[in-house]
């Protein structure tokens, strides 16, 4: 009876311990605590991230917003090029803005909406205030619109060629069409196996400068002559060398 009249320390049909604090009341079993989803209640262990007390997706889940693919992507930008495109020029169908502000302001226009529709029956042409003076005078862009002034610079460089491996495909073509020649040169070769050895123009003159040494040792061109400078060459010889062994400055000896 002093068993039965004494409260049990295990829950029913469990074998965790059901522990009470001083007030009576059971204490949160361990397993309760983390499956609670109070961020206050639950604990983390040692060494490892505390658990999330909110209901995720699965681990493959991606988050953020899907945004729609772009239709010109890295490819179409690198590989094709815009060419710049010059703001068109004032002409005569240009409106005056200041001026239709102004009388839009005179005739009470307050707003967007009624100045959209005060513009449908207003028309103002942009008229250019000429010089005060003097008539201006006529310069050739009043005459051709498209005359640009200044000194005329290099070619710029060709981009869209370049971005567009223009250059490439001109020398890939060109280098098939060479390799093609080449191979057509090698089928009407002679079929006795001989080689047709094409020579450089170095090779041509280095055998040429051998012939010409090999054709000089073979003729008798004699001795070699002396050296001299050339303008000394056509100068004739001062001295009269052509005198009798003992002439008239020499004297015979006494026999």
């Amino acid at each position: 009876q002093a068993a039965a009249s004494t409260p049990s320390l295990y829950s029913s049909g469990s074998c965790v311990p059901r522990l009470r604090c001083s007030c009576g009341s059971a204490a949160m079993s361990e397993g309760f605590r983390q499956r609670s989803g109070n961020p206050l209640l639950v604990r983390d262990s040692i060494g490892r991230a505390k658990p999330s007390t909110f209901v995720l997706p699965p681990e493959g889940h991606a988050y953020g917003l899907t945004a729609p693919p772009d239709v010109e992507g890295v490819r179409e930008v690198v590989g094709h090029w815009a060419a710049h495109v010059p703001r068109r020029r004032p002409g005569p169908e240009m409106q005056d803005f200041k001026k239709m502000n102004k009388l839009a302001a005179k005739s009470g226009v307050t707003n967007a909406g009624d100045l959209k529709q005060w513009r449908v029956s207003n028309s103002l042409v942009l008229v250019h205030s000429g010089s005060t003076g003097s008539l201006p005078k006529v310069v050739p862009s009043d005459v051709i619109p498209s005359f640009a002034y200044g000194r005329r610079n290099r070619p710029s460089t060709p981009i869209k060629a370049v971005v567009g491996a223009v250059y490439a495909a001109e020398q890939e073509e060109f280098f098939n069409l060479r390799y093609q020649m080449l191979e057509r040169e090698r089928s009407t070769e002679p079929s006795n196996g001989r080689r047709v050895v094409k020579m450089t123009k170095a090779a041509m003159q280095r055998i040429s400068h051998a012939r010409e040494q090999r054709a000089a040792l073979e003729e008798d061109l004699g001795p070699p002559e002396l050296f001299k400078m050339s303008k000394f060459k056509k100068i004739p010889s001062r001295l009269n060398l052509n005198l009798p062994p003992l002439g008239r400055s020499a004297s015979s000896p006494c026999l």
